[in-house]
């Protein structure tokens, strides 16, 4: 029922899309996700879907003729990370495509019309916004405070906004346009080796995680780095080393949770200068609230020896769970088509897990060879992709 050919056309397409030596680079609000977002509109009128776009920015592939809603619907997100891979996001949407079309081929009654979504910044680098799109509809931003955001050249993310009709005005009704989708499917590279070692081509997402980003800013002494003694040094390099050690000890001691720094900056930053001041980031995630806690405090209060740090909250996700119909649809589906699909716990931010607290949602995740994500050596097989497209279309047919 899956057209191969289409499949492939569709990835191709999007994928010579912001594709550099380095990787795939779509950032959201960039050049290149407008670009991805024209394909976008563009594959839609192909298929003979309408477009409309929602009070956020967000757009939607809709049937003709039912652009009101209710909708059962498929999508991801476009946008990628820096140097990113071409399956991330991408995938959900070339396959939320396949299905959709597959369906529409076949002449099968759906319960609901059909709807593809393509959500603006997933990924959310430029402005801190992760997610963007989806919490929105969920009503989830201080939405003056959003957009005030300023990027790193001085850019306020209202301006971007503005440019596609998105106001502090529009983004206040847009939870209201959640009464337009009935339920949200989003297929998604994994990202980690699970499926791999299981084996198994496909998973079904069965809770997404509990996570919180954290900013500290540890404030020590600059001084002179060669007329310095070693003892009595107020070193801020030295006291964020020990909260990198304090994160990998604590989380490695937590089963089931993770615990990363990915942001070191010294300052002044100078070679021959003592850091006086450092800020670093703290990505904690876990399989529950409590956990979370737990292994968030045990970090932040790590012992600095003589250097002071000041916390700030940056970011935080309570998790969700799973519609445990679509999953078990989803499973159903997998064993028709005689794909192995196995439970799957989700431990990143995505679309379908902010929506997931407002309505019925649920994932596939295709099995990634590589265990690596957020790169460009990430891979899913085309065999599994299809795989997943296939059970993407029987679950709604089913709908």
């Amino acid at each position: 029922m899956i057209d191969p050919e289409l499949y492939r056309r569709l990835h191709g397409e999007l994928a010579a899309i912001g594709r550099t030596e380095r990787g795939w680079n779509r950032l959201a609000w960039g050049p290149e996700e407008e670009a991805a977002r024209d394909w976008f509109r563009s594959t839609a009128r192909q298929l003979g879907l309408a477009i409309v776009q929602d009070p956020a920015g967000s757009l939607w592939a809709i049937e003709p003729g039912c652009e009101a809603g209710p909708w059962d619907c498929v999508g991801s997100h476009v946008d990628t990370v820096g140097d990113g891979g071409a399956f991330d996001g991408a995938l959900g949407i070339v396959a939320g495509f396949s299905a959709v079309a597959a369906v529409r081929r076949s002449g099968r009654e759906t319960t609901l019309p059909l709807a593809v979504g393509c959500l603006v910044d997933e990924e959310g680098p430029r402005f801190s916004a992760a997610i963007y799109g989806s919490r929105a509809l969920a009503g989830e931003w201080d939405i003056d405070e959003l957009l005030s955001r300023r990027d790193r050249d001085g850019i306020v993310l209202a301006q971007l906004a503005a440019a596609r009709g998105v106001t502090a005005e529009t983004l206040r009704s847009a939870p209201g346009f959640l009464l337009r989708i009935a339920s949200f499917l989003e297929v998604h590279i994994e990202q980690g080796r699970r499926l791999v070692d299981v084996p198994a081509a496909l998973g079904i997402a069965t809770a997404l995680a509990p996570r919180e980003r954290w900013l500290g800013t540890v404030r020590g002494a600059a001084d002179h780095a060669g007329t310095t003694p070693m003892a009595g040094r107020r070193d801020a390099l030295v006291g964020a080393a020990r909260i990198v050690l304090a994160a990998h000890e604590h989380a490695s001691a937590e089963p089931g949770a993770v615990a990363t720094v990915g942001r070191i900056e010294a300052l002044p930053g100078s070679t021959n200068v003592i850091p006086g001041e450092v800020v670093v980031s703290l990505d904690v995630r876990a399989r529950d609230v409590p956990q979370l806690d737990r292994l968030s405090r045990q970090i932040r209060a790590t012992s600095l020896g003589g250097v002071e740090i000041a916390w700030s909250l940056a970011a935080s996700d309570p998790g969700s769970v799973f519609d445990h119909e679509l999953r078990s649809r989803l499973a159903g589906a997998a064993a028709a088509e005689g794909v192995p699909a196995v439970d799957l716990a989700a431990y990143a931010g995505h679309d379908a897990g902010v929506l997931a607290r407002r309505l019925p949602a649920a994932m596939l995740f295709v099995r990634n060879p590589t265990g690596i994500s957020h790169n460009p050596v990430e891979h899913a097989d085309e065999a599994d992709c299809l795989a997943a497209c296939a059970v993407l279309a029987r679950t709604l047919e089913r709908a």
